[in-house]
C-alpha cells in the first residue's frame, strides 16, 4: 500500500501576484506530485489559489462590507479556471484528479465525514488525484474552515496520511524573520516542544495564513502522531527534497500514535479561534479527568460557534482541552458563570445540563 501524503499549497504557489493562475507552477507542482507516485507515495493535494484566481474578473468593492461577497464571487470564477490548469498540467502524465470543495460542516457531522473519507479513498484506489479545497462561494464566519493549514489538517487525519508537506515562502521555521541575515532555520522539531517565544514574519498579500496558522496545524497533528513538514516551494523539486530532508522544518509526530479515531478527529476538527476560558477550581477538575465541563466554571466566551462545534478550553492563555459545545456562542456567554439548575431559568428548552459532557472533552497531550 502507498505511503499516503498531503501536500497543501498556498495561493502563491500556483497563482500570479498580479492575479490569475500561473500555468507555468501548476505544470511544476503536477511533475513533483507524479515524482513522488514513483517514489511510493499517493499525494492528496489541498490548494489554495481560488480567490486570486478569480479576482481580476470582478470589480473590487468599496465598502468593507461587501467584501465577503467579492472574495466568493471570484472563487466562483477562480475554481474551475484552477482546476482546468491542474486537469491539463495532470493530462500531458496521462493522469487525471478529482474537485472535492468542502466547508468546516462536512468534518463536524459524521455522516459527511465519512462520506469525505470514503470518496478520497476511491480516487487513491484508482491513481487519481483528490484536490482539495474549502468551498469559499458558501462559506461564511461560523462554517469557515478558516485557512487551508487547518484545511490540510482535517484532511490529513480524515484520510490516515502519514504526514503533512506544508509548501510556503519560508523554508521551514526560524528564530526571527527568515529576511534576517542572522535568522537561524530549526531542523527537527519534537511534538512538545514550544514556539511561544518565536517571532513570525507577516503572511503573504495574498493569502490569509501565516506562519502562526501552520504552527496551529502542527500543534494539531504531531501530538497525535503524525509527522508535518514545512518548506519553500521557491526551489526545484520542493517536494522530494523536504521528503529527503535537505531543507525545511521536521515536526517529528508522537511515536505513540493515537489510535482513537474520536480523539483524533477531536483534536483536528478544533476551531483555532473559538474557546472558553475556566476558573482555577474548573481547571483542576478537568486535569483530574472524568468530569463535564459546567457552566460555573466558565469566566469568558470568545469566538463564534454553534452547538456541535469542536471549541477549545483555556486557562491563563494556555489551551489545556478541547470539546465539543453544547451551546452556541450566544447561549454560553449567557450561561457562564451560572449553577447548572440556573440555566432552565435563563433560555427555554436548554439542550444540555453541561457546557461539555466529559465524554466529548479531551485533555491535550502535554497536561
Amino acid at each position: 500500500m502507498k505511503k499516503r501524503v498531503v501536500i497543501k499549497v498556498g495561493s502563491m504557489a500556483v497563482t500570479d501576484e498580479t492575479g490569475g493562475v500561473s500555468l507555468t507552477k501548476i505544470q511544476n507542482l503536477v511533475k513533483e506530485l507524479e515524482s513522488l507516485k514513483k517514489l511510493g507515495y499517493a499525494p492528496i493535494l489541498v490548494s489554495s489559489g481560488a480567490i486570486n484566481s478569480g479576482r481580476s474578473f470582478v470589480k473590487k468593492p468599496e465598502e468593507k462590507k461587501m467584501m465577503i461577497s467579492f472574495q466568493q464571487a471570484a472563487a466562483a470564477i477562480g475554481q474551475p479556471l484552477l482546476m482546468k490548469a491542474y486537469v491539463d498540467a495532470l493530462q500531458s502524465h496521462n493522469s487525471h484528479c478529482a474537485q472535492i470543495l468542502v466547508t468546516h460542516e462536512d468534518f463536524k457531522e459524521r455522516k459527511r465525514f465519512l462520506n469525505i473519507r470514503n470518496t478520497i479513498n476511491r480516487l487513491l484506489e484508482n491513481d487519481i488525484l483528490p484536490i482539495v479545497n474549502e468551498n469559499d462561494t458558501v462559506s461564511y464566519e461560523e462554517i469557515t474552515v478558516g485557512d487551508n493549514d487547518q484545511l490540510a489538517v482535517m484532511i490529513t487525519e480524515a484520510t490516515d496520511a502519514e504526514k503533512l508537506i506544508l509548501l510556503t515562502e519560508a523554508d521551514g521555521l526560524f528564530n526571527k524573520n527568515p529576511k534576517d541575515p542572522d535568522a537561524k532555520r530549526f531542523d527537527i522539531i519534537d511534538f512538545k516542544d514550544d514556539f511561544s517565544g518565536v517571532k513570525f514574519a507577516a503572511k503573504t498579500s495574498i493569502g490569509r495564513g501565516g506562519m502562526d496558522t501552520k504552527l496551529k496545524a502542527v500543534r494539531k497533528l504531531t501530538p497525535i502522531g503524525v509527522d508535518v513538514i514545512i518548506g519553500t516551494f521557491l526551489i526545484d523539486s520542493p517536494l522530494t527534497r523536504l521528503l529527503e530532508h535537505k531543507g525545511g522544518s521536521l515536526f517529528k509526530g508522537n511515536p505513540e500514535r493515537q489510535t482513537s479515531r474520536r480523539k483524533s478527529w477531536l483534536s483536528t476538527v478544533v476551531k483555532n479561534e473559538a474557546w472558553v476560558v475556566v476558573d482555577e477550581g474548573c481547571y483542576l477538575a478537568i486535569l483530574k479527568g472524568n468530569t463535564s465541563l459546567l457552566p460555573i466554571g466558565i469566566k469568558k466566551v470568545h469566538g463564534t460557534f454553534k452547538r456541535g462545534d469542536v471549541i477549545q478550553i483555556k486557562h491563563k492563555n494556555k489551551s489545556i482541552a478541547v470539546g465539543i459545545s453544547e451551546f452556541d456562542y450566544r447561549e454560553m456567554d449567557l450561561i457562564k458563570g451560572k449553577k447548572s439548575t440556573e440555566i432552565s431559568s435563563l433560555m427555554a428548552s436548554p439542550p444540555s445540563k453541561v457546557a461539555i459532557h466529559k465524554d466529548n472533552l479531551l485533555l491535550k497531550a502535554d497536561h
